[in-house]
């Protein structure tokens, strides 16, 4: 099976999540680039208000997952929601009949609202696993368990 770790990161903590899985799966690795600034504080603040305004953004990729069977996406989580690279980047593809899973990074609770719209945009797909990891677990390397967990339902 080929599988692809796909993640958005704007601070490095998901990224780190999903070199991890990429690297545990023997998986390919790709980043979505925003093509919008987010650096600083008022690029922070531009985040949290697009993420909260469902808007999309223009993104690079490098791999397209129509040539995998199991794709595995990351995002940060801004204002309890879906982050602008990601929204865009699961309406611009097709994962119908693929095999997709989810895993996040966030400051606070479970991002229950950003899952489900994640999953709403990949409905024809099979949807296998989901993470999430507070991102103070990952700053104490305080997630080995969960991460392992995730890892067995994507063997």
């Amino acid at each position: 099976m080929k599988r692809l770790v796909t993640y958005y990161s704007r601070t490095g903590t998901t990224k780190r999540i999903g070199e991890e899985i990429a690297t545990s799966l023997g998986a390919d690795l790709d980043e979505i680039l925003d093509q919008k600034s987010r650096k600083g504080i008022i690029g922070w603040l531009r985040a949290g208000r697009d993420s909260q305004t469902y808007k999309m953004t223009e993104i690079k990729v490098q791999k397209n997952p129509n040539d995998y069977d199991m794709i595995i996406i990351g995002t940060p989580i801004w204002a309890n929601n879906l982050t602008p690279p990601v929204r865009t980047y699961l309406t611009q593809y097709s994962f119908k009949g693929k095999k997709v899973a989810f895993f996040t990074t966030q400051g606070g609770d479970e991002p229950i609202d950003a899952l489900a719209e994640m999953k709403e945009r990949v409905a024809e797909s099979e949807i296998i696993a989901t993470l999430s990891i507070k991102q103070n677990f990952v700053k104490t390397n305080n997630y080995e368990a969960r991460l392992s967990s995730f890892l067995e339902h994507l063997r």
